[in-house]
């Protein structure tokens, strides 16, 4: 009899301990993908204008995202417990398909940037650096709320994870002029619906993706005879010496002068691949395009002397957009001529005369 006891309690324990155990209750989680079939695309818009002296390696400036705030709706493959009687969070995972770059912690956007991407998630303190995983969005989502995500809810909530964060830019390599940055996808936004904000995320599609595009400027800072005018003397001439039409007084030598330019800065002795420095002569008061006014007669206003400028090889240089040539590396010197001309032929009245034209150095 005691045996047979002890074979009852045995057993009726081992019935007990099975019932325990035939309904166990874990945390779960589930995929979540766009609702719409396809990621809410978040398009940022950078137009930058850098100061020279922030152009070196090393220097990072902030800017927040631009994107509009356009929601979007996913939908979770919750568990029909999960999806009706309980409530559900959302985890996000943080992805970038950009590769790591030079600065620790940020991405490599091209070969003279690196950029970090940050994320605003609701009901988290701060923007969230990508990559991150687990971050729980902390609101319980359930129809009674009218916030659902599950498929077997009957709610949607509306979501806008990933219009809202921050950018870092990091100079890895100082340029010169306009650096274009094409659509560049920088941070991916993935979901998951889960129980308990321990769970592990399963999503494979993302949710959201971040883009940035858009220009950086670097105002060049060219310097042309160290910042000085330059000046042309043309002496004194007598007026029976200069009576033809649109030639250069008699036995006269042409004023040579040069142009000393310097356009490197930050160490750069050359002009990035794609860019080309040009130099341009610009007259505002000219006659036929190679005469730049010296004078014009107070009796009726029209231009009797000009100036005229040649390069070295002594072909006559037009002042607009006259284009001189340059060293691509960003310094050197242009050796010009100039001298006066008659424009109507025949002695003029005697007096002064003087003019003046403008050098423009562009990075194309």
């Amino acid at each position: 009899m005691k045996i047979k006891d002890r074979m009852s309690i045995f057993s009726l324990l081992t019935v007990m301990l099975g019932s325990i155990y035939a309904s166990p209750s874990f945390a779960t989680s589930a995929s979540c993908e766009p609702l719409n079939g396809s990621p809410q695309s978040y398009d940022n818009n950078m137009l930058e204008n850098m100061k020279a002296t922030d152009n070196e390696v090393g220097h990072t400036y902030e800017t927040a995202f631009n994107a509009g705030q356009e929601s979007y709706q996913i939908t979770c493959d919750c568990s029909p417990a999960d999806a009706t009687s309980d409530s559900v969070l959302i985890l996000y995972t943080l992805k970038t398909p950009l590769p790591s770059g030079n600065t620790f912690g940020f991405q490599k956007l091209n070969d003279h940037m690196d950029v970090k991407t940050s994320i605003f998630i609701p009901k988290t303190a701060g923007a969230v650096s990508v990559p991150a995983t687990k971050i729980s969005d902390s609101t319980r989502h359930r129809d009674a709320d009218n916030n659902g995500i599950c498929s077997l809810q009957t709610t949607q909530d509306h979501l806008t994870t990933g219009s809202q964060g921050q950018l870092i830019f990091s100079i890895t390599k100082p340029f010169i002029g306009q650096l274009d940055i094409p659509r560049t996808a920088v941070a991916e936004v993935y979901a998951t619906s889960a129980t308990s904000s321990t769970n592990t995320p399963k999503s494979t599609s993302p949710v959201a993706v971040v883009y940035i595009s858009g220009t950086i400027t670097v105002p060049q800072s060219c310097e042309i005879n160290k910042g000085e005018t330059i000046m042309v003397d043309f002496g004194y001439i007598g007026a029976g010496d200069m009576t033809k039409v649109k030639q250069p007084p008699v036995n006269y030598r042409a004023n040579t002068f040069d142009i000393v330019y310097d356009c490197t800065q930050n160490g750069l002795p050359t002009v990035p691949p794609g860019n080309k420095l040009t130099m341009t002569l610009e007259g505002d008061d000219v006659v036929d395009q190679y005469y730049l006014v010296g004078r014009r007669r107070p009796s009726d206003n029209v231009a009797d002397i000009g100036i005229t400028v040649l390069n070295d090889s002594g072909t006559s240089i037009p002042f607009k957009s006259g284009i001189l040539p340059m060293n691509q590396t960003g310094a050197g010197k242009v050796t010009l001529m100039a001298y006066p001309v008659n424009l109507i032929g025949g002695v003029l009245e005697s007096g002064d005369f003087d003019a003046s034209a403008t050098l423009q150095i562009d990075i194309k």
